[in-house]
């Protein structure tokens, strides 16, 4: 009887430590005090993107071992060389800290040191941009999933950038279909679709539990649905349940185009270029409710970085040769001050296998102060206000592209800092800070074309984490458009 009792007392503690380390490491996966959310917190990081083999069209999603690589840019305004680090986050399919220890999903390190940026070359406004790869020779990953990147300069709890990406097993197969949208009131209006997963050899225990789905209209994360499957037969899993995956289809995007700054672009009214900078005024938008669908071509809420007027390609070897042969002195002298701001260049850039060159139109776009004007007599409520929304703001409402009224002009205004590039961007009206309502602005149409985005999660049971089994995109136009 008393060795059983020992036996039962020491099994008592044995349980107790591993509930209290079990409690004290579900404590250490949430000491994280900002949103896992695509956010900038610093005022002077601007133009920020996270782009698939560094195409700028690609939503940030990549297959593991396919040889694809998430490719991190931005600008620091402050012109200054900080010490910046980056960290990578495991998440599950809701975008939390997900149970994986940093070594169960990271092979290398986390927390290393960005080394891969260059001063603007050329511009008014000068800057630093910044680039990074993932995965690279110190980090690579292991599993599928959610990952959240942390940009930050001294502490991880104070980042600069936040930025979302996924990374999918592909194992299962995807086909989406357009249906009349089931809300007869707004057939006109709303776009509706149904997901069918193929799942093929993929074996499961419960696939109306262990799986799920979430699809985004635009690569929105604001505006993304998540649903469970309606019905499983054979091998087919059906997300079928009516009003589960239904959008306003809103307008065809609104646009601008400084790429140039010697002619005007799309939607340019007037450049007026200065010593201190560069003002590019708009042509005043109007409200698109209660119009007509337009058939237009969009980039569907996107932008991209490009300076038509740069210099062509040239490599940093070619500025050292042409500053070396200014300077006053024998070629000897000259060559040895080449090669020895080469060198430190080299070793600034000592973990960059060799690759220290920016991309030309990164470092050689300009910033413009784009002003804004939109001629609408809304009338807005206390609590209302309109803003500017696109990727480049991530679909998130902040003071800078608030639209304010201006009562000489009768209109509203705001002027926003920019890179040069091409941008999409809607009108959207937020009431209390909460969501945003875009068809006010822009109506809405079933014809309007958009991309749906579609990740399949998988968590089976006794799983520490979500896997992201397929991947799929949809266009309203064209169809399935083949990753």
């Amino acid at each position: 009887m008393i060795s059983k009792l020992k036996t039962y007392l020491k099994m008592k503690y044995f349980f107790s430590i591993i509930f209290t380390l079990s409690s004290f490491w579900v404590i250490a996966l949430d000491n994280y005090n900002f949103d896992f959310t695509n956010n900038v917190y610093d005022n002077d990081i601007k133009t920020v993107t996270l782009e698939i083999n560094n195409l700028p069209t690609n939503f940030p999603v990549m297959s593991m071992s396919s040889g694809q690589f998430v490719m991190l840019k931005f600008d620091d305004l402050l012109n200054e060389e900080r010490t910046l680090y980056y960290r990578i986050i495991h998440c599950d399919k809701d975008w939390n800290q997900s149970s994986l220890r940093e070594l169960d999903y990271l092979i290398g390190f986390n927390d290393e040191r960005l080394r891969k940026y260059e001063y603007s070359a050329n511009t008014r406004l000068q800057y630093i941009h910044y680039w990074q790869q993932f995965p690279n020779k110190d980090t690579k990953f292991k599993v599928s999933g959610n990952y959240l990147l942390v940009i930050y300069e001294d502490n991880i709890d104070q980042p600069i950038i936040t930025r979302r990406f996924v990374i999918t097993e592909n194992v299962v197969g995807t086909a989406i279909t357009s249906i009349y949208p089931s809300d007869v009131q707004n057939i006109r209006y709303k776009q509706e679709l149904q997901v069918n997963v193929a799942l093929d050899k993929f074996k499961m225990r419960n696939p109306m539990e262990e799986v799920s789905i979430v699809m985004l209209q635009n690569e929105n994360w604001e505006n993304a649905i998540h649903a469970k499957p309606s019905f499983f037969g054979g091998t087919n899993l059906r997300f079928n349940k009516l009003k589960t995956f239904e959008w306003w289809g809103l307008a065809e995007y609104r646009e601008f185009d400084t790429r140039s700054l010697i002619r005007l672009g799309r939607n340019i009214k007037f450049i007026e270029r200065r010593t201190d900078g560069t003002e590019i005024t708009l042509h005043a938008d109007l409200p698109r409710r209660n119009k007509v669908h337009l058939a237009t071509f969009d980039f569907n809420g996107r932008f991209f970085v490009e300076n038509f007027e740069r210099a062509g390609t040239r490599r940093i070897t070619d500025v050292l040769d042409e500053y070396a042969a200014t300077v006053s002195a024998d070629q000897t002298l000259r060559q040895t001050l080449r090669d020895s701001l080469l060198a430190g260049i080299s070793t600034r850039n000592s973990l960059l296998d060799s690759e220290y060159q920016a991309e030309e139109r990164n470092i050689r776009a300009d910033y413009t102060n784009n002003v804004f004007f939109l001629d609408d007599d809304i009338n807005l409520k206390s609590n209302q206000d309109i803003y500017i929304l696109g990727s480049m703001n991530n679909w998130m409402p902040s003071e800078e592209y608030r639209m304010r009224y201006d009562a000489n002009r009768d209109m509203y205004t705001t002027q926003v800092l920019m890179k040069q590039g091409y941008y999409n961007y809607y009108y959207g009206i937020v009431e209390n800070g909460e969501k945003i309502d875009y068809a006010t602005m822009e109506g809405s149409w079933n014809e309007t074309e958009n991309d749906y985005q579609v990740l399949i999660y998988f968590r089976g049971l006794g799983d520490l984490y979500d896997r992201v089994i397929g991947y799929q995109t949809y266009n309203t136009n064209s169809n399935l458009l083949r990753n």
